[in-house]
């Protein structure tokens, strides 16, 4: 079972002035990110905003995502507190030619028990045709992958691993001392170069602005400090709204949001803008 590595970019969904999903600006970001030297890229993750759209839309962007024909490996978000979307969602993912997926926890039961929690992941794994990785972002979810998940679903052939976005040191620890040969995939940039020390991946948000600084960290951990630095600077004005600017300042697309997110305004993504040259310069 082939399992994700390397570097990818969890790709804003582009939503064009009109509200509508923007196929062209897929095609531009994702030539963009092969062009860097990324492995792969995630589609309606968390940065490509997915409770916002409907499962028809997410369909339609994966559709999309797949006819660009990028070269990049392709993983399809298919979270949803709805196991038969969630179904639905693994099978195209298998028609469309993806090589992976990614499941969160059903978020809105916060209170679910473990062995609930549990048959939730078996039946999507059951279903499954591709590998599935576990996404664990507690502090957005409310629900961990816990020990007793792991052990849960440890046995299964299409458990592929753990897409790790909690941003914890300890956490990268305990994932890599369990998944046997499973993907692990750190989904912060301050962690990118300990997670390739210890023979893990990235799924992390510079890669959509900065392909070739991520790709660089990759093969030398030396440059984490200037990834940081570009962390940082993303986060101060918003992780989410920063990318879209950036890539509205490209030339990409439009990439609004749906509320209840909120664009940078244009002063605000003039100072991202000015501070963001300066870095490079730096």
């Amino acid at each position: 079972m082939p399992l994700p590595h390397g570097a990818y970019a969890p790709i804003p969904t582009p939503v064009g002035d009109d509200g509508l999903l923007d196929p062209t600006a897929l095609g531009r970001h994702l030539a963009r990110l092969a062009r860097g030297g990324l492995d792969g890229a995630l589609v309606m993750g968390t940065n490509g905003e997915f409770p916002s759209f409907d499962v028809g839309e997410r369909l339609a962007c994966a559709d999309a995502v797949a006819r660009c024909r990028s070269g990049l490996e392709l993983m399809l978000g298919v979270g949803s507190c709805a196991l038969p979307e969630v179904l639905q969602l693994l099978a195209a993912a298998e028609h469309l030619g993806y090589g992976s997926t990614l499941l969160p926890p059903p978020f809105y039961f916060r209170g679910a028990p473990a062995i609930g929690l549990i048959d939730f992941f078996r039946r999507a794994l059951d279903a499954a045709e591709l590998p599935v990785l576990l996404y664990h972002i507690p502090q957005v979810t409310g629900i961990p992958i816990s020990e007793e998940i792991l052990d849960g679903l440890a046995g299964h052939p299409r458990f592929g691993g753990v897409k790790d976005s909690s941003g914890d040191p300890a956490e990268l620890e305990r994932f890599l001392g369990r998944l046997d040969g499973r993907a692990y995939m750190v989904g912060t940039d301050r962690l990118v170069a300990a997670s390739v020390g210890r023979g893990g991946g990235s799924i992390s948000a510079a890669a959509s602005v900065a392909p070739e600084l991520v790709v660089a960290v990759h093969r030398d951990p030396a440059r984490q400090p200037e990834l940081e630095r570009l962390r940082s600077l993303l986060e101060r004005h918003g992780l989410g709204p920063a990318v879209k600017a950036i890539l509205r300042s490209e030339g990409i697309g439009a990439y609004r949001t749906r509320p209840p997110l909120v664009d940078l305004d244009d002063e605000s993504a003039a100072r991202l803008l000015r501070e963001l040259e300066e870095l490079t310069r730096g």
